[in-house]
């Protein structure tokens, strides 16, 4: 299916930007129906939300495909994010790791190509050496109209991926697994920090104390700075705190109940996968609902004291047992 929708807009693109698009039954067909295949060729991935665009208010000099983590990304303005781009001569498309540049554009204009390179190669970082066994880092062409176009920010963009040429569209397993990779580097490259300035390790930067770190092996620091990365997702922290309400379930302390309006809706995420636990080679799927406490300050920071509770249930229960 896959292979059939690519060759469809190598087929029918070109022809159909002779039109006007609003209304085209082709721009219908790529805004609605294409998501939906791509969706359905990728059920091992249920949260992401596939988008296809052909151009708002006037058709696209190339339309594009992609998929968005909801609890990471959920539109096309900034961010990362696996892509389908299509040349502007329709001769080939690329799978990308790539950026969303709209917002850096409109501020920087030109000089934010560097922005993007930049963030590129640390994206490459992130999931190096895993992502040379299917996709290549070379740069992309996508034959843009102008240097401002919106094809020429998506170059500079490009982390990694694979090209495919018009009149060499691989069979649907191979484009199936090439998906499947890059939905899997996707999710790697978000766990271990994204766009995120790298150390003098080669892990992300975090703005972790002293106090947590010291002493640590080189692998406690890099699960210890993915385990703060994880918390620190304000999509997956915001969504905790709806499922599990504003009172924190170490000690039932309220921040409204004690400051009024100023404490109002505040309280901390914790993620309660066991540090030493976390996967170093591996995507991890979290549940807001099913991997998230909430907790007050004050227990969240001796929840991440040394020598404390690995398990947050065994946490909670050496507070009740002091407190007695």
């Amino acid at each position: 299916m896959a292979r059939e929708e690519l060759q469809r807009i190598f087929s029918e693109y070109g022809a159909a930007l002779g039109d006007e698009l609003a209304g085209h039954p082709f721009a219908a067909w790529i805004r609605n129906e294409l998501p939906e295949a791509f969706a359905s060729a990728t059920p091992e991935y249920p949260d992401l939300k596939w988008v296809a665009s052909a151009g708002q208010g006037r058709w696209a000099d190339a339309p594009w495909i992609a998929a968005f983590d909801p609890l990471v990304r959920e539109t096309a303005q900034e961010g990362f994010y696996p892509v389908y781009l299509f040349t502007r001569n329709l001769d080939a498309v690329y799978l990308s790791l790539n950026q969303g540049m709209a917002n850096l554009r409109e501020e920087f204009g030109v000089q934010a190509k560097s922005t993007l390179a930049h963030r590129a190669s640390i994206l490459r970082a992130h999931v190096t050496p895993e992502y040379e066994s299917r996709f290549t880092a070379s740069p992309i062409d996508l034959q843009a109209s102008s240097t401002s176009s919106r094809l020429a920010f998506y170059e500079p963009g490009h982390a990694f991926g694979i090209r495919y040429s018009a009149d060499a569209v691989p069979n649907e397993d191979d484009l199936i697994q090439d998906i499947g990779e890059m939905l899997r580097l996707y999710s790697l490259a978000t766990i271990r920090g994204g766009t995120q300035e790298l150390d003098t390790t080669g892990h992300a930067v975090s703005d972790l104390g002293d106090e947590y770190l010291e002493g640590s092996t080189i692998e406690e620091k890099r699960r210890r700075r993915l385990h703060y990365r994880v918390e620190r997702n304000p999509k997956l922290a915001k969504m905790a705190k709806e499922i599990h309400g504003y009172k924190c379930q170490v000690c039932e302390f309220s921040f409204s109940e004690e400051y009024g309006s100023l404490g109002q809706d505040y309280i901390e995420a914790r993620h309660l996968m066991p540090i030493a636990s976390l996967p170093p080679n591996e995507a991890v799927r979290l549940s807001p609902k099913n991997d998230f406490a909430v907790v007050c300050a004050n227990c969240h920071r001796m929840i991440h004291r040394r020598g404390a509770p690995e398990e947050f249930a065994d946490f909670v229960r050496l507070y009740k047992r002091e407190r007695v």
